[in-house]
């Protein structure tokens, strides 16, 4: 009910919309929570309402996901995207080349014989390539979004964040650089900062720099995930991959 609700008040530009809705998106159901965001992203009032929000820490950063970033985007407004990368992260278009391999790599899922392919064999590839950094169930995840739900958000969302990462990123996910007297270069997540040290969080461990042994420490344009991981699987293994992420 609530979902067809917000999705009747569509046509209307009205700031008590905004203020109603991000009020209570902490308590929809998850088709109310898509619809709100849908609603929330559609015009650019009700963008900068929900900017504002999440600056202020009325609602979590987990809701406002890569899809709805880049809806914001496609209003196009400048100042709008000024505030999309301070608040929230990059969203960047990819080269040509990569966006033809997100269409080969759509069309070839939806062409393929699903029934024919085992998301078991998908899972065994997910735990070799992803689940360093990613985790599927709800469990505490350090480095990398929460997986659940990728298969509510279609095929085009999951095959363009793994073929270009770098396409939309959150600044939680923006990865940091600590290159520090003696040569040594460190690439993760910021984990904790105190005016002494830095906690920087890596594919495998965490790991504390002292400031004074630091020569550089910088933000990458980048994300922690690499570019090119459906490389080093075969046409069938990318479409059990791809299955067992949709089963998610």
């Amino acid at each position: 009910l609530a979902a067809k609700a917000l999705t009747l008040v569509r046509p209307y530009d009205d700031p008590k919309i905004a203020d109603a809705v991000i009020g209570r998106l902490g308590n929809f159901a998850p088709d109310a929570t898509a619809a709100a965001m849908d609603l929330l992203t559609s015009r650019k009032s009700l963008a900068n309402d929900l900017l504002d929000a999440l600056a202020s820490k009325k609602i979590d950063r987990s809701v406002l996901s890569a899809y709805y970033a880049r809806q914001m985007t496609l209003l196009g407004d400048e100042k709008l995207n000024e505030r999309i990368a301070k608040e929230w992260g990059q969203v960047r278009n990819g080269n040509e080349a990569m966006r033809d391999q997100i269409r080969k790599t759509v069309n070839a899922y939806r062409g393929a014989p699903l029934w024919a392919f085992d998301a078991g064999a998908g899972k065994m590839h997910f735990q070799k390539l992803c689940a360093s950094c990613h985790l599927p169930e709800n469990q505490n995840i350090e480095i990398a979004p929460k997986l659940q739900g990728t298969g509510a958000k279609g095929i085009e969302y999951a095959i363009e964040n793994i073929i270009d990462p770098n396409a939309v990123i959150g600044k939680d996910y923006q990865a940091r650089v600590i290159r520090t007297k003696d040569g040594q270069v460190i690439t993760g997540l910021a984990q904790a900062e105190s005016d002494s040290s830095i906690s920087i969080r890596t594919a495998t461990e965490t790991i504390q720099v002292d400031k004074s042994d630091v020569e550089e420490f910088k933000v990458s344009e980048n994300s922690f995930m690499p570019i090119g991981l459906l490389d080093t699987l075969d046409d069938r293994q990318r479409i059990e991959l791809l299955k067992y992420l949709m089963s998610l």
